[in-house]
């Protein structure tokens, strides 16, 4: 059975890339989330990382959030353009109270944007 988690290649780790992307990035703020982005020279998959202030509430609450945040990007893997680095900080636990909650919101920030790819048109022959 494959894996089912988000791999080790598509998240951001070191310090150095959280500081590049924060302080040399775009940010975005809307839909109680706040996004940092910066575009990479490759065409490697986007990393993507969460920052949860210990303001949004207690650890549950922060763990869970960040638990859906990952899963939002998991699953939308495949839409988001290559070559991006991307950080996501929760501000309103309230708004993001759920998987289709975060996912709007996530979406609608980064449908902003050059982070998502641009949506394919089915050729002639009716294949997708």
């Amino acid at each position: 059975m494959p894996k089912q988690g988000l791999p080790h290649s598509c998240r951001l780790h070191l310090k150095r890339d959280f500081e590049r992307v924060i302080l040399g990035g775009i940010k975005l703020k809307g839909n109680g989330l706040i996004v940092w982005y910066v575009v990479r020279n490759d065409n490697r998959p986007s990393r993507f990382a969460v920052v949860v202030s210990r303001k949004l509430g207690p650890a549950v609450v922060r763990n869970r959030i960040k638990r859906l945040l990952r899963e939002v990007f998991r699953l939308n893997r495949k839409n988001w353009a290559d070559g991006i680095d991307i950080i996501v900080s929760p501000r309103d636990s309230e708004k993001l109270s759920n998987l289709h909650a975060v996912q709007e919101a996530l979406k609608s920030i980064s449908g902003q944007t050059a982070l998502l790819k641009p949506l394919s048109a089915p050729n002639e022959s009716g294949e997708n």
